[in-house]
């Protein structure tokens, strides 16, 4: 029987380069690399909008507020771009904001690519968890245009922002907005190369007028994981739910390739790090100490905190209607492999 062939979209991440190369297969898959047309931000738009991937990496966030709306897609549970999204938290120093002092961001006007990213929702969530500082209580300013952008994408699907929010389109760039005075916190001064939606920004790296919020960011993500035993996944891999209805038995064959994947990804790093990183067999051992052996384990169990959070996170500021129950979100076979954990 031939297998069955599936577009696939992902960023190249090490543990699933071995999928991408083909030295790991799926039994009964040949996964058609796409790469990553207009980098992360422009796939993620092209999936809320048009559908155009059958497996692709895709937000976090837009998943849970287009899910309940019948975005096609299920979830399988291997997580993508884990970060403490805010401890990159940037605010220039004259406006008012204490290094350490979250709580001073109140009444502020913060700067956000697109309000819907998971880098929003992990942030907007910690923010309020930890310091108790609400959405509502900044101005918000998003940087991609009012249409191409993932919060565009999905006010055209008929989908809306609480009333009480105050969102503003930018005119211009974050760094050119900062260096007028017209903003006075964000999340990372340095635009990453390559999107597909993004404007060009003035980049600010290098000023000395900008500071990070946190002191020691690295820190503070420990400080968080320690209390809760979460790393904030920001993106997940989803599968066009036709041809989980028409082949089930995709879902777990995907799930296997991802973990033989990644398992080579550990092993060969564990064996050699990488010649540019100096210190590296130091700085592993150090990040084992924090996370264990595996910082990016996949399943339904080992992140139920994590995925729960941002369901409550999704709920609290209005982006998403509901928490969904697990059956709704992922592949029935996924939930049935995980009865014997």
């Amino acid at each position: 029987m031939a297998n069955l062939d599936l577009s696939f979209a992902i960023t190249a991440y090490d543990r699933v380069l071995p999928l991408i190369d083909g030295e790991v297969k799926v039994d009964g898959v040949t996964l058609d690399y796409q790469g990553m047309p207009g980098a992360v931000p422009r796939v993620f738009y092209d999936q809320i909008k048009f559908n155009r991937y059958d497996v692709s990496e895709m937000s976090m966030s837009s998943y849970l507020r287009m899910r309940p709306q019948g975005f096609p897609y299920r979830m399988l549970p291997v997580f993508h771009n884990r970060t403490f999204s805010y401890t990159n938290v940037y605010i220039r120093k004259a406006s008012g904001i204490a290094q350490d002092h979250p709580e001073d961001l109140r009444g502020k006007r913060f700067g956000i690519q697109d309000y819907q990213q998971s880098v929003g929702l992990w942030t907007r969530g910690i923010l309020k968890l930890e310091w108790g500082i609400e959405p509502q209580e900044m101005t918000w300013y998003q940087e991609r245009g009012e249409h191409m952008s993932h919060t565009g994408a999905s006010q055209a699907a008929g989908l809306g922002l609480p009333k009480d929010l105050v969102l503003k389109h930018a005119e211009t760039d974050f760094g050119t907005m900062y260096l007028a005075d017209e903003l006075d916190a964000s999340i990372g001064l340095v635009m990453v190369p390559g999107s597909g939606i993004d404007r060009q920004r003035k980049d600010l790296s290098g000023h000395d007028g900008f500071t990070t919020l946190f002191s020691d960011p690295r820190a503070e993500g420990i400080r968080f994981f320690q209390k809760h035993g979460v790393y904030p996944p920001h993106h997940v891999t989803v599968v066009r739910e036709s041809i989980l209805k028409e082949h089930p038995w995709v879902a777990v064959s995907l799930m296997e390739g991802f973990r033989k994947a990644k398992e080579l990804a550990i092993q060969r790093l564990q064996e050699k790090q990488p010649t540019l990183m100096v210190f590296g067999g130091q700085y592993l051992k150090e990040v084992t100490d924090v996370f264990g052996r595996d910082p990016f384990p996949y399943g339904i169990k080992a992140n139920a905190k994590a995925f729960d959070m941002a369901q409550t996170f999704s709920l609290e500021q209005g982006l998403s209607s509901k928490k969904m129950p697990l059956d709704e979100i992922f592949p029935d076979e996924v939930l049935y492999s995980e009865e014997k954990l």
